[in-house]
């Protein structure tokens, strides 16, 4: 009886050994730097199914404004956004500035695409990275923290990508750069 259970005990650690014995021997077998191969996944054939008129559907998917009146908006956009400096509040999002500007979020995200070719977020942080710099010029003493909140970002990483982005420089490049060229002027 004991043997049986000795035997018992015994089986796992056999089956572990017969495992990693079996994996070493196809590593050795597969070329020098090349991994045991994978087994593949079963693969199913495709089946394509043919839309009627799916070119058309496309053009369609969503609502569209003509050229004119996607110009009127924008115009109308970037009149509110630099009178009013919306984009300094951290929370904006496309819906308030499509309520502000009384249209509605489709039309206003598609104008800023077409017309300004770029994003909701892209746009605002291009005004934001515009109102920084202007701010940096108005008060050198003011740091780069302070720049990041005042123009209405939460984050300092996205404060540095998104002036990158707009200027290709980091703020503090930029700031040694600004602070330089008004030294060279003032001599």
């Amino acid at each position: 009886m004991n043997t049986l259970y000795l035997l018992l005990a015994y089986v796992p650690l056999l089956a572990g050994l017969v495992y990693l014995f079996i994996r070493i021997r196809r590593k050795a077998a597969a070329p020098e730097g090349a991994a045991a191969p994978e087994p593949k996944p079963k693969e199913y054939p495709r089946q394509e199914r043919a839309i009627p008129n799916a070119d058309r559907i496309l053009e369609d998917a969503g609502p569209s404004l003509k050229d004119a009146d996607m110009e009127e908006l924008k115009d109308r956009l970037c009149n509110v956004l630099e009178r009013e400096k919306l984009y300094l509040n951290p929370d904006i999002r496309v819906g308030d500035l499509a309520e502000r500007l009384y249209t509605n979020k489709s039309y206003l995200a598609q104008t800023i695409k077409i017309k300004l070719n770029k994003n909701f977020c892209q746009l605002v942080h291009y005004y934001r990275v515009r109102e920084a710099m202007r701010l940096y010029s108005l008060n050198p003493e003011l740091t780069i923290t302070q720049l990041c909140r005042r123009v209405g970002f939460n984050s300092m990483t996205t404060f540095n990508t998104a002036f990158g982005r707009n200027t290709g420089f980091t703020p503090a490049e930029w700031c040694k750069e600004y602070r330089k060229r008004n030294e060279a002027k003032g001599t």
